[in-house]
């Protein structure tokens, strides 16, 4: 099998990673763990103590790692299960790992949660790890890891909970309770109040926002419904109180102010919210304030949750109820996982002018908030500064622009810079901040040093509407950021190919002005909750740097994030997804190696498709066994061909010559 000193030294870095410092090795531990190894060696016979590479107990689990020189010996499966007989449990790291824990359960140990086998078979560069847990009576094959940030002290409950017993993660637990929500109102909505599908989102947001205002109370709304004095219906009451809260925020011109209201105007005149209904006893306003003060209120404007985009949950809620706009406007809502991932991508920080150019429900400009906010630390007057100047939205459609700005001043944006336009169409000098000197000449304002982008998907179906591609909003962003400004967009991964001759034409442009940095191909149920089925790309530009003809772009095949789809669930964390989102950072920062199967740093040209699958290629050795696979598959194919009396063709007789395409042959 070959030294494995390497191979070890490996997982002893991956142990410090999760401040395991001094794992037990070998023989070495306490009384118990020698007690619950005896008779455990992996010999044929089996009579001596076992020594596994590596033993560590996390909180109430034992660890127990074995590890081999190469990755072909990281696990052997009979029948899809693990097989611990001689000379397997010898031969592989999976299996050694398994008989070990085996023993120990037999054996017994302090331990009441369990144990982790991990088989790891490789080195840095090349390497798989395998896991399986082991309890009284079952042995549960997981998922294979990337590191071993699952087994950290602040992981692994979750990991077990969510990955063994099959729990949901806290983080969806926090979204069941947003879309109990939305799926109440939603009826409610429909059955109470015949509220249209596209006022739905708007309606949510015109109540939180007066639930916000000192002095508001659910109890005012009294249900008085006289036509008289339309002033004291519910509605009006929550029209003026989320009139009054924006006044009071200071936010933004008095026009931003109107096109919000008139999102909210029919609040305060629809007969069916505002009279008493039979079977509530209230009238619909307020039972939905009800609702909303009690299950979603706290989730929005707790500062713990502030990268959780509620409202954003709540507008996939609605269209997906009602049969959805969302696809038919080319509107993809981008998860909350992606958008903290892009913004932890391009590092946003508490110095950052931050742009998204379609913010849709503001979804990219919480997580950068959030970002931001923990950069600054416990400095006010930087969190200040940034509430009020540093993050800008351009939305073009009125619904999702309330549902942005709604958002936005809900998470403590004072100012709220979000502007209802077009990327294309919106003043770059102006939201740049550039002012013109005495000769009228521009001169350089703030900028933008970061963009998170989600553009409207399949938008240019024809030379009407060739300028709104993917690969459009990209080149016109980059536009607005300073040089060396960076942009991370989320884009269908044929975009990255270039489909039409515009689009092929931008590629260059891209080039001669900017560089790719990285694209990341991700998981191809990202946008299953959604509804679409959109296999999509990160791409990272750095603006105002031309692309050297020698730099080597880097491509990533993100596609096993730690995300799958479950029946009735959607889309949902395995267990795994942070220690994978670890690595994927760590490899992109030059902190961790892998193989071409993850990663591929490539010269590029405007030609070539920008994703991970065009530049792959398997750099893994040969091993011993492909070899012989190799050899074998010749011959097999030299007999076929003689069998078939085309011998000549590969053979030729003494005195002739093979055929030679050179000779026309």
């Amino acid at each position: 099998m070959g030294n494995e000193k390497a191979t070890d030294q490996f997982v002893r870095d991956l142990l410090r990673d999760i401040d395991v410092s001094r794992p037990w090795e070998q023989d070495g531990g306490p009384a118990w763990k020698r007690a619950a190894l005896a008779g455990g060696t992996k010999s044929k016979l089996g009579k001596a103590e076992g020594k596994p590479e590596f033993v560590f107990v996390m909180g109430d689990f034992i660890v127990v790692v074995e590890d081999k020189k190469e990755a072909r010996f990281t696990r052997f499966l009979l029948n899809d299960q693990v097989a611990t007989d001689f000379p397997y449990r010898q031969n592989f790291a999976l299996n050694g790992a398994v008989h070990y824990a085996n023993v120990m359960l037999k054996n017994g140990v302090p331990s009441k949660k369990g144990i982790f086998a991990v088989g790891i078979g490789g080195e840095e560069q090349h390497h798989e790890i395998a896991v399986a847990y082991l309890g009284q009576g079952m042995v549960k094959l997981l998922d294979d890891l990337d590191n071993l940030d699952v087994f950290g002290k602040d992981a692994i409950v979750e990991y077990h909970s969510v990955a063994v017993l099959g729990n949901k993660p806290q983080s969806e637990v926090r979204l069941d309770t947003v879309k109990l929500a939305a799926s109440r109102l939603h009826e409610g909505m429909r059955n109470y109040g015949s509220v249209e599908n596209d006022r739905k989102a708007p309606l949510v947001s015109a109540i939180l926002l007066a639930l916000e205002k000192p002095g508001f109370d659910i109890n005012d709304l009294k249900g008085i419904y006289d036509e008289k004095l339309p002033g004291d219906w519910d509605g009006a009451k929550i029209y003026r109180a989320a009139h009054d809260y924006m006044v009071s925020k200071g936010f933004g011109p008095h026009q931003k102010i109107g096109t919000l209201l008139d999102q909210f105007a029919f609040i305060e005149k629809s007969p069916a919210l505002n009279r008493i209904h039979a079977e509530l006893g209230m009238t619909p306003l307020r039972w939905f304030a009800q609702i909303l003060k009690t299950d979603v209120q706290q989730v929005v404007t707790d500062p713990t949750l502030i990268a959780f985009d509620v409202l954003g949950n709540f507008y996939h809620e609605f269209i997906s109820y009602g049969g959805g706009d969302g696809n038919t406007l080319g509107i993809v809502l981008t998860p909350e996982h992606v958008t903290t991932l892009m913004a932890e991508l391009i590092d946003v920080g508490a110095g950052d002018w931050v742009l998204d150019p379609t913010a849709g429900t503001a979804s990219f400009l919480i997580a950068a908030m959030h970002r931001m906010f923990n950069d600054a630390g416990n400095n006010e007057a930087v969190k200040e500064d940034i509430r009020k100047n540093r993050l800008h939205g351009i939305e073009l459609q009125d619904k999702l622009f309330a549902i942005g700005t709604t958002n936005m001043i809900l998470r403590g944006d004072g100012k709220a810079n979000f502007r209802r336009d077009s990327i294309f169409e919106a003043p770059l000098h102006e939201m740049r901040g550039d002012q013109k000197n005495d000769k009228g000449e521009w001169v350089s304002g703030h900028g933008f040093t970061k963009a998170l982008l989600n553009p409207p998907y399949s938008q240019a179906k024809d030379k009407n509407t060739r300028h709104l591609s993917e690969l459009a909003f990209i080149q016109r962003t980059l536009e607005f950021l300073n040089p060396g400004g960076r942009l991370a967009a989320i884009i269908p991964q044929s975009a990255m190919v270039g489909k039409t001759k515009d689009d092929k034409d931008r590629k260059v442009a891209l080039l001669k002005k900017h560089t790719l940095d990285a694209v990341i191909t991700m998981n191809g149920e990202t946008f299953a909750d959604s509804g679409v089925g959109v296999s999509a790309v990160i791409a990272l530009f750095i603006a105002g740097r031309p692309h050297p003809a020698d730099a080597k772009a880097k491509f990533i095949n993100f596609q096993n994030d730690g995300y799958k789809v479950q029946m009735h669930r959607g889309l949902t964390d395995d267990g795994t997804a942070a220690s994978r989102r670890k690595h994927l950072l760590d490899v992109l920062r030059g902190n961790a190696v892998d193989d071409t199967k993850f990663i591929v740093l490539a010269e590029i040209t405007a030609q070539d498709e920008w994703q991970h699958s065009y530049f792959y290629f398997n750099d893994l050795p040969p091993s011993v066994d492909d070899f012989r696979a190799t050899v074998a598959d010749y011959l097999t194919w030299q007999v076929d061909m003689h069998s078939h009396g085309y011998g000549s063709l590969i053979t030729p007789a003494e005195g002739e010559q093979a055929p030679n395409k050179e000779n026309g042959e």
